[in-house]
């Protein structure tokens, strides 16, 4: 074979390969980072990624198809008046290394989990008082007879020591809450309850009674003057 020919299949060559690669998705640092933090929180919207990359909601609905074209993460609409959610796929987890199992889509805690990565937004983006540890990954740390107890929607790991993060949008039986409260109280430094307006008052109440006061209840969704003040 002459030098002419082995130079023209090498062209050739690389041209196929550049074709084969010319639509894949590569993964970055910022998508990886990202991608755990979705696996995290079971699942964000659309306009709650485009806010935790600091960019606007166009930015996050493109970096949102990205990833779809990829095969890394699945979205839509999980209520009829509710946002777009980006949650992972099993092929995401892996390529994330997300050591969580692949979230189901669940209508009845989409709210649930908008809500719990608003206050993570706040308190650990915004305000970045502490560290946040999900309750995904609390639960993995518990085995035994500890696997039975209650665990917050979220650990703030601060200074002042740990904080329980609970996201209250639904009102839970009067016992149930004291049970709660008390149990929470006694095993963390502090517990931080959000909770939708109409329920405050009787959250409040319990707070004052709970033998443990280190109670606050704040009002959801939080404000960061509150916080802070």
């Amino acid at each position: 074979m002459s030098s002419s020919t082995g130079v023209g299949e090498e062209v050739r060559e690389r041209r196929r390969s550049k074709r084969a690669d010319s639509g894949s998705v590569r993964l970055s640092e910022r998508d990886g980072r990202m991608l755990r933090l979705i696996a995290e929180q079971y699942a964000v919207s659309v306009d709650q990624l485009a806010r935790l990359i600091g960019r606007s909601h166009r930015t996050g609905r493109w970096l949102r198809d990205r990833w779809r074209q990829a095969g890394w993460v699945e979205s839509r609409q999980l209520t009829a008046e509710g946002p777009s959610f980006v949650w992972l796929t099993g092929a995401g987890a892996r390529i994330a290394g997300s050591p969580y199992r692949t979230w189901r889509p669940n209508a009845a805690l989409a709210g649930h989990i908008e809500a719990v990565t608003e206050v993570r937004l706040l308190l650990e983006q915004q305000l970045r008082l502490g560290a946040w540890v999900c309750e995904r990954a609390l639960a993995q740390c518990l085995s035994g007879e500890r696997a039975q107890a209650h665990l917050p929607d979220a650990l703030l790991t601060t200074g002042r020591g740990r904080i329980a993060v609970e996201v209250e949008l639904t009102l839970k039986s009067r016992a149930r809450l004291e049970a709660l409260l008390e149990e929470l109280g006694q095993s963390y430094d502090q517990v931080w309850y959000f909770a939708n307006p109409p329920l405050l008052p009787t959250l409040r109440e319990l707070a004052v009674q709970a033998p443990w006061q280190n109670i606050t209840v704040h009002p959801y969704p939080p404000h960061a003057r509150a916080l802070l003040g």
